[in-house]
């Protein structure tokens, strides 16, 4: 993979001035800390909607997960729904945390 990406001068300019202004050591550094706060907003904005799947439910996504495949007879389609979406939040929290974890175990220089 290579070192080096080609960057409009108009995306590239503000981060520049981040490292200009001292409030990051260089543009690399400037990049990874915005992408690293993006990442745990992201965590804290997903567990939030996952906490509030946990107490509409009063059970992990795991045991809701088998409490919808297990069902016999009559389907919940609020329940299903609900299910689809918990999935998603749960799967959107994995990527951001995944994208952290790669961040801080990258070369920091």
């Amino acid at each position: 993979m290579s070192e080096t990406v080609e960057v409009s001068r108009e995306v590239f300019e503000p981060i520049s001035m981040l490292v200009r202004d001292g409030l990051f050591k260089d543009e690399k550094d400037a990049l990874r800390s915005l992408v690293m706060d993006q990442a745990a907003s992201k965590i804290r904005h997903f567990d939030s909607l996952i906490e509030e799947m946990r107490a509409k439910y009063d059970m992990s996504f795991e045991e809701f997960e088998e409490r919808i495949r297990s069902r016999k007879g009559a389907e919940s389609f609020d329940e299903w729904d609900d299910f689809i979406i918990w999935e998603s939040y749960e799967s959107a929290r994995e990527y951001w945390a995944g994208v952290q974890a790669n961040l801080k175990g990258a070369d920091p220089s």
